[in-house]
């Protein structure tokens, strides 16, 4: 993704171009977390590197977090079953929640997961319209 500036960063450097704008125009750490499905924790450490550094510190920002511990094959199986009716997977209610999809991948797989990673992995799947 290319912004104005020329930057080309990660697909995710989308969601921290906005967070940066959100804070320039004066948003607080909480509107921003909350805009943004963001952690406060997140947020803050984005207000931080963009006070230091402004916008271009925080596109720069690499990608965080435990690497991916499923298998391909668990991977694949995880984004058919969010592609798929909820109640396949047995969830109860006809949406499912990122809760849902961390219980599960720990009950499939034996990996927990957080609610960041889930999110993470839903957005770079596409997958935000199951939800």
């Amino acid at each position: 993704m290319e912004g104005k500036d020329g930057f080309r960063g990660p697909p995710w450097t989308d969601r921290r171009a906005i967070a940066a704008e959100m804070l320039e125009a004066g948003q607080s750490i909480q509107q921003v977390a909350a805009a943004l499905d963001l952690s406060p924790a997140t947020a803050r450490r984005y207000a931080a590197l963009f006070k230091a550094g402004g916008k271009r510190s925080l596109l720069q920002l690499s990608d965080v977090g435990r690497r991916r511990q499923l298998p391909a094959e668990g991977l694949s199986w995880l984004v058919a079953a969010i592609k798929h009716a909820p109640g396949l997977q047995g969830f109860a209610t006809p949406r499912r929640t990122r809760e849902a999809i961390v219980a599960l991948v720990e009950q499939k797989f034996g990996v927990r997961y957080s609610r960041s990673h889930i999110n993470r992995l839903i957005r770079d799947h596409g997958l935000q319209e199951h939800f």
